[in-house]
């Protein structure tokens, strides 16, 4: 079976669930009667279909199960149906499931909160109940003052697009004076991401040039920037020595320069990231990545910055 493709932001809000599940419930209207826990289920189907499981303990426990999506799903309903069903079985208990709207290009008249199937001579025969939340209609203002994992949602929630950059600021306030700094890199890096979804890639290479927490980061999280930088800079050395020595053969050399600058940055910005998010490197981990020149491949690490437990998951290529 194919294994779905997951994109940045959906690794992204999964990661910082695991940081503050309670927290983010409240956002999507739960309030937990118990303690709250996630949950890994070993049923390869499940497995594929879900975003996330949380389970709800105390005298009645319950399960609650999360689908984000930011494009429209003609099959979403019945996806998440079926999973609803089939991570009931495994957990022998409740589940309530939770369809998570990143964007209103997301969003279909479908989406009621009720799945309905009937019989012609029977009459309903399937009732399935699902809660809905649309990210742009929260309020910003209440995950601006709330707990720091929930953040980056801000950037999706009831702001015009205009005020996007004044929410990053915002966050990026928060974390310079409230945060150390393996979470404010990892907060700054979602809500980047997150930001993606609702504003040109100019504007937030522009604003991590003036965000604090940056310095943080030693400006890496934006890999594809460091990379292009890199690329761009050995192209205009190269150009220069073309004056000299020949315009295309000064172009050659300053894009296999830029291409090997563009590497140095992204091994520096896994190794930055990675050591904030599962420590210090050894030796032959260093080196493991020292030694890769694949820039595709390094950009595939770094994608999995947010979801791998540690540097071997890391770095295994599935």
């Amino acid at each position: 079976m194919k294994k779905p493709m997951h994109k940045p932001f959906d690794i992204t809000l999964k990661t910082l669930m695991d940081y503050d599940p309670p927290a983010w419930l409240k956002f999507f209207g739960i309030d937990p009667d118990g303690p709250v826990s996630a949950v890994k289920t070993e049923v390869s189907t499940v497995k594929s279909d879900v975003d996330k499981v949380f389970k709800i303990g105390g005298r009645s426990p319950w399960m609650i199960h999360i689908e984000f999506q930011s494009t429209p799903g003609k099959k979403t309903i019945r996806r998440m149906f079926r999973s609803n069903v089939l991570i009931a079985d495994v957990g022998k208990l409740p589940v309530l499931s939770v369809l998570a709207l990143l964007r209103p290009s997301a969003d279909s008249r479908k989406f009621k909160g009720r799945y309905v199937r009937k019989v012609k001579k029977f009459g309903l025969v399937t009732l399935f109940r699902y809660a809905v939340v649309r990210f742009w209609e929260l309020d910003v203002e209440a995950i601006l003052n709330g707990p720091p994992a929930v953040l980056p949602i801000a950037t999706l929630a009831n702001v015009s697009e205009e005020a996007v950059p004044s929410v990053l600021r915002r966050i990026d306030d928060r974390m310079i004076h409230e945060t150390d700094s393996s979470t404010a890199s990892t907060i700054m890096v979602a809500s980047l991401l997150l930001a993606g979804l609702r504003i040109e890639r100019e504007q937030i290479v522009d604003l991590m040039r003036r965000l604090s927490s940056m310095n943080l980061l030693q400006e890496s999280s934006f890999y594809q920037l460091l990379l292009e930088e890199g690329e761009e800079k050995g192209l205009q050395k190269g150009r220069q020595e073309g004056r000299q020595e020949g315009r295309q053969e000064g172009r050659q050399e300053g894009r296999q320069e830029g291409r090997q600058e563009g590497l140095v940055a992204v091994r520096k910005t896994l190794l930055s990231l990675g050591e904030q998010r599962f420590g210090p490197p050894d030796s032959a981990t260093r080196a493991a990545v020292e030694s890769i020149d694949d820039l595709d491949r390094l950009n595939r690490s770094l994608l999995r910055l947010l979801s791998a437990k540690d540097w071997k998951e890391l770095l295994t290529e599935s």
